[in-house]
């Protein structure tokens, strides 16, 4: 008999992109070099999930998928092809498909946008943070016009210590290049070991996928040195 308030997985969306990090990210946890993010974020089901793939239907290149912890600050399921690949134009442009899988056999299925602007985002510079120390105003120069024209640059704030301990993250699409950390998040103990992240986005504006991002880089500087301690 079938369970009528039982309820199957969906899929919020699928996204691919080129994220590019620098050096100095590979010791807190994250790749370096230009590198594809290809993934999925699924709204859990009552019925665990086994098999998450994706495949680029314009070139045939398949790609198991796998969840990652992303820890209390998110309530779906992220899924992505780890560890992230060298970005490889011609494997790894066009459009995917994602199939995500239940025990059951049910299916959810999703497409990405087209990802076809090859380059490197820049990265950001003059990171600052000014005011209370541990609530501060964050601030940062845009980065330099060389990226496709097609563009709509988006920001994101995040401090963590490592690529798994992220303990804040701003809202998403930040068209400002300022963010205010409120109060609570930072203790004076966290000064030493906390990074800023900036995430520099650009949005395809050729595209009607939900999410269109096609190229990222992701800026890093200790807080202790945005203060000018």
């Amino acid at each position: 008999m079938v369970n009528p308030c039982a309820y199957a997985m969906k899929i919020k969306y699928a996204y691919v992109f080129i994220d590019r990090f620098p050096d100095e990210a590979g010791p807190l946890g994250f790749p370096t070099g230009n590198v594809l993010h290809l993934g999925v974020m699924v709204a859990p089901g009552d019925i665990p999930i086994t098999e998450v793939t994706a495949k680029n239907l314009d070139t045939g290149l398949d790609l198991k998928l796998t969840q990652i912890d992303l820890g209390p600050i998110y309530t779906n399921l992220l899924f992505e092809a780890i560890p992230c690949l060298p970005f490889d134009p011609s494997k790894h442009k066009g459009v995917w498909e994602i199939k995500v899988k239940d025990e059951k056999g049910n299916k959810a299925v999703a497409k990405t946008h087209r990802l076809d602007k090859v380059g490197k985002m820049p990265y950001v510079g003059n990171i600052k943070a000014s005011g209370n120390p541990l609530a501060p105003m964050i601030t940062w120069s845009a980065p330099e016009k060389d990226y496709p024209p097609e563009c709509k640059i988006k920001y994101r704030v995040r401090l963590l210590k490592t690529s798994r301990s992220q303990f804040y993250k701003s809202k998403k699409g930040l068209s400002d290049t300022k963010e205010q950390i409120p109060e609570g998040f930072l203790k004076p103990e966290d000064i030493p070991d906390t990074y800023v992240r900036i995430e520099t986005q650009c949005w395809d504006t050729e595209s009607d996928h939900p999410v269109p991002v096609e190229l990222k880089s992701e800026t890093f500087r200790p807080l202790k040195e945005a203060l000018g301690q």
